[in-house]
């Protein structure tokens, strides 16, 4: 017998510039960022779609059409689809939680064929049996090290 599960999927999208080369600021360039979380709810009582919906328009309208490597929060970091992604993450888990739900995972894209993906539990070996849980979490460490490292004319 199998066992039922039921998820909300929420989508949005959102216009931003980024530079992945912090020496040269002539190779900004903008994207239309798509993010889709997965949530289920952690109250039966009532439905929280209309808060929910409201929350993600507030949050992802300070990204809205412009420079990323402006914001305070990617001084330090390079606005790369992964560091976005934590930071996204991390960011709508609490907001998620205070209203009820819990966020699964968030998928982040900037083209038709890159997504990132990040949560508790990645839905990537579940759902589509392509990856041992395992394989996922090394592959994950190793872009998390990529990209932890100073950026040639970064200064920390």
């Amino acid at each position: 017998m199998s066992e039922r599960h039921e998820a909300y999927l929420y989508h949005v999208t959102f216009n931003a510039m980024h530079n992945l080369a912090l020496d040269n600021p002539r190779k900004m360039h903008a994207h239309t960022f798509r993010v889709g979380m997965y949530v289920i709810e952690k109250q039966e009582d009532h439905p929280v779609f209309l808060s929910s919906e409201k929350m993600l328009d507030e949050y992802f309208s300070r990204y809205q059409g412009i420079r990323l490597n402006e914001l305070e929060v990617f001084r330090n970091i390079v606005p790369t689809l992964e560091n976005m992604g934590e930071i996204f993450y991390r960011d709508l888990k609490s907001v998620f939680e205070q209203n009820g739900l819990q966020l699964l995972m968030l998928e982040l894209g900037d083209s038709p064929v890159s997504t990132y993906s990040i949560g508790e539990r990645l839905l990537l070996g579940n759902t589509f049996n392509l990856a041992a849980e395992g394989a996922v979490e090394k592959y994950c460490k190793k872009v998390r090290e990529r990209y932890q490292k100073p950026v040639m004319g970064e200064s920390k």
